[in-house]
């Protein structure tokens, strides 16, 4: 995994482990039934410059790379089994002129009528690169970031649109969302 990922929710805070972790993966389900969090801190591209070579502006949600793009950060939903769900909060490369309306409306009204149409800027584990396929996402929430609600590709819409079976999708992700660490063989047996 290229991009470095941490445990977060939609909004721009933190998340927490909550609920009975699943007997085989030690993995709990989000609050109240609301999907797991992980979120890429960047885009891939970034770990492709070298340090002294990279000339960004912003943060998080937004992010600039000079003599390469412009990122929004966006939520990428994906249904799970037995009661899981995953947002994947991901980086949307943009045009110039999505990015600066997208800035200008983040905290105004206005921001409930964006529409952001780009190229997902994270390698998302286990999937394979969507190289060029272009998605649309959209404000379903004024407090939160847009989601990714369609894509031209119908690999990608496959990928949304399917349920995964929860275990083989988190395990990229199983240490930073476990609840409690998964026993050791030897633990496990009983033996100490």
């Amino acid at each position: 995994m290229a991009a470095k990922v941490t445990r977060s929710r939609r909004s721009k805070a933190g998340g927490r482990p909550a609920g009975l972790p699943c007997a085989c993966c030690g993995i709990a389900p989000g609050v109240g039934g609301k999907p797991l969090s992980v979120t890429f801190e960047q885009p891939d591209v970034v770990n492709e410059i070298h340090p002294e070579l990279l000339d960004t502006w912003g943060g998080d949600p937004f992010l600039a790379i000079k003599s390469v793009g412009f990122f929004v950060r966006v939520v990428l939903p994906i249904k799970l089994s037995d009661g899981f769900a995953v947002d994947f909060g991901t980086w949307l490369e943009v045009p110039s002129e999505d990015f600066r309306s997208a800035w200008q409306t983040w905290n105004m009204p206005e921001y409930k009528d964006l529409v952001l149409e780009g190229y997902l800027a994270n390698v998302i584990a286990p999937w394979p690169e969507f190289p060029h396929a272009l998605v649309k996402a959209t404000v379903r929430d004024l407090d939160e970031v847009p989601v990714v609600t369609s894509s031209g590709s119908g690999d990608l819409m496959a990928v949304m649109m399917v349920e995964w079976p929860h275990a083989r999708i988190l395990a990229p992700y199983a240490e930073i969302l476990r609840a409690e660490p998964m026993p050791s063989p030897a633990e496990d047996s009983g033996s100490k």
